[in-house]
């Protein structure tokens, strides 16, 4: 027999990624990944006891991809020059959300909607530091800002779901918009100011 490819874990893993944003989590199997990487299925079952704990890799890798796309939305707001630079840092969050959505398709679905991968996830991607951008920018308590931040991604997933189906055609800045008046009506719920500390003032000599 000819000797087996060899073949890194993490080339496996980039593999089976790629099938899923190409194919979709039924296009994951040892047959397809093996086939994209050109070899027999032999090298990833000597890298994985069983599909499941490759499945489980794809799943962090997954969770990284989305954390950049959420990263890069913030890295946006962050340039002073651009209309983002209004918005408050939580709303980036929504809109990088949003946006990998519609961009990542199967990476979407695979991590919110089958509910069948395995490996453990949170189901908020970077949750703590979401929370602890509500506090910082708004100076609410924790436990209110978990709650409003609860409340404010059932608005999300929904835009979120609607882009990964082709049917939400909003810009950027309309996202950003719509985020902006639900955090409006929820902090009015609450019970508490909407605009960020560092906006108050102004905010307040405008009125």
């Amino acid at each position: 027999m000819p000797p087996t490819k060899r073949i890194s874990k993490e080339a496996i893993v980039d593999a089976a990624v790629e099938v899923l944003r190409s194919g979709g989590a039924s296009a994951v199997n040892a047959r397809s990944v093996a086939k994209k990487l050109g070899c027999s299925t032999q090298p990833i079952y000597l890298s994985f006891q069983s599909m499941n704990e490759l499945k489980a890799a794809v799943t962090q890798q997954a969770v990284a991809l989305h954390t950049r796309h959420v990263r890069d939305s913030l890295r946006i707001r962050e340039d002073n020059t651009t209309l983002y630079s209004q918005y408050s840092r939580y709303s980036s969050y929504g809109l990088g959300f949003v946006r990998f959505a519609a961009q990542e398709k199967h990476l979407f679905r695979w991590l919110y909607l089958d509910g069948k991968q395995p490996g453990p996830r949170q189901d908020d991607v970077l949750l703590p530091e979401i929370v602890g951008a509500i506090v910082e920018e708004y100076g609410y308590p924790a436990e209110l800002a978990q709650r409003l931040h609860r409340d404010m991604a059932y608005y999300s997933y929904g835009l979120a779901i609607l882009a990964n189906a082709g049917h939400l055609n909003l810009t950027d800045a309309e996202l950003l918009a719509s985020f902006r008046r639900e955090f409006t009506a929820l902090a009015a719920y609450y019970g508490v100011s909407p605009i960020p500390l560092r906006l108050r003032g102004s905010e307040e000599e405008k009125r």
